[in-house]
């Protein structure tokens, strides 16, 4: 938690990737995976003063749980670390303004699925905004049930336990060297 390397390594920590990951992991507990990415799309949204709207329903399987943290300039002051954990709160999907997404879960496989759906929400709302014509949002009364509607459905997970396995039997098979 001090960014201390532990193992024999060429490398140096990431200064902001150490900001970030490290103040999710000090007050999460249940935050065993964080995944932090600057994808094209999650950056375009979290620019959007509107943020993520509620146009799909990858943006139900997000909004429920979605939280927003302004950007600061590059993660290395140690400070952000308090304001971070404020704006993610009990959230397990973040929007960095001007920066990109952020996801967490208890396995890498929650990880990896919350950031899907919080990508494909991003790339459908953008091409949904570059059509030009007016969108349907989804019903205030479907978001306030949706959380309740994908805990049945997954029965209380992400998915992610679902996924993740046959995603890895897929890399193994596209390229085994993946874990070299």
């Amino acid at each position: 938690m001090d960014g201390n390397i532990l193992d024999d390594t060429p490398f140096t920590i990431n200064p902001a990737g150490f900001t970030i990951h490290s103040a999710i992991h000090e007050v999460r507990p249940d935050a065993h995976c964080v995944i932090h990415l600057h994808t094209n799309e999650t950056i375009a949204v979290a620019t959007q003063k509107e943020g993520l709207l509620p146009l799909s329903q990858y943006s139900m399987f997000s909004l429920p749980s979605l939280s927003y943290h302004a950007y600061e300039g590059l993660a290395v002051n140690a400070a952000e670390r308090k304001r971070l954990q404020d704006d993610l709160g009990n959230t397990n999907h973040m929007l960095l303004v001007n920066h990109g997404g952020l996801t967490l879960g208890p396995t890498v496989g929650d990880a990896f699925m919350r950031f899907y759906d919080l990508q494909r929400a991003c790339e459908v709302q953008l091409m949904l905004q570059s059509a030009g014509k007016e969108n349907v949002a989804v019903p205030q009364s479907i978001q306030d049930n949706i959380f309740a509607q994908a805990n049945i459905v997954h029965s209380g997970a992400t998915g992610g336990q679902k996924a993740w396995p046959s995603l890895l039997r897929k890399a193994w098979r596209l390229d085994p060297s993946f874990m070299e």
